[in-house]
């Protein structure tokens, strides 16, 4: 039988990508905790998010820029997987790549609004009187921001197509058996997470519609599986062998 060979110079560059996405997107999102209470602060009302904003100054607009950059990065990194799994048995189509960029892409624009779009907003809402028209333009301009830009095309948008990206590539390293069959199988347990966490974004224009919060949940783990998938790719590529837990396959 003859052995699989897998471009290994692509497969290294792929692995750190992911694991330094998974990794470093923590970093920013720390500070947003820090210094915005991020990301319970987007249930309080729009006026006191906006202040808070403000008063949060340059550091908490670049906190913003390098979490939209981190989503960026996540663009990058799945190219790189692209092209480490390109042929063989294992093989990542093209298509499936191009979800797990416009995800990153599309959650990058969404997050940029904190870094050139409300900026602007928020300080028209504090320069302006309490109960003056312009407020009341702030607050407008904040909520149909968040509305479309951050739920509809950050948030569902965007995880919709990661959850078609996370598809392929959960099946393409099971297609590589051994350890890595049970890692792509993790990646593929994340989805009904993603999928039923939807009914929270849908919510918001469906009043009617359960909520089951489990969004939250779906991020976490699939944040921890984004980061075994880049460390066992690197492994791989390095010839060392990848092992999971007994446990995990009985």
């Amino acid at each position: 039988m003859t052995p699989e060979i897998f471009n290994r110079p692509a497969m290294l560059k792929a692995g750190f990508a992911l694991a330094a996405v998974a990794v470093l997107a923590n970093v920013p999102y720390g500070a947003l905790v820090a210094l915005f209470d991020y990301d319970d602060v987007l249930r309080r009302p729009a006026g006191e998010v906006l202040e808070l904003f403000h008063a949060g100054g340059t550091p908490l607009v670049l906190a913003w820029w390098t979490f939209g950059l981190s989503a960026l990065c996540f663009s990058i990194a799945a190219m790189l997987m692209g092209e480490a799994l390109k042929d063989g048995k294992a093989k990542l189509s093209t298509g499936f790549t191009l979800f797990g960029v416009l995800s990153g892409v599309f959650q990058a624009a969404a997050l940029l609004r904190w870094t050139f779009a409300i900026p602007s907003v928020a300080t028209a809402y504090v320069q302006a009187a309490d109960g003056s028209a312009e407020r009341a333009a702030a607050v407008a301009a904040y909520e149909a921001l968040n509305t479309f830009a951050g739920v509809g095309m950050g948030e569902h948008l965007g995880q919709l197509v990661l959850m078609v990206w996370t598809f392929g590539a959960g099946l393409a390293l099971m297609r590589m058996g051994g350890a890595m069959k049970w890692i792509g199988a993790a990646g593929l347990a994340t989805l009904p997470l993603w999928v039923v966490g939807q009914t929270e974004l849908l919510s918001l224009s469906m009043p009617e519609l359960p909520v089951i919060e489990l969004l939250p949940y779906a991020f976490m783990g699939w944040e921890l599986w984004l980061l075994v998938v880049g460390v066992a790719l690197v492994m791989k590529a390095s010839g060392k062998p990848v092992t999971v837990p007994h446990a995990v396959m009985a």
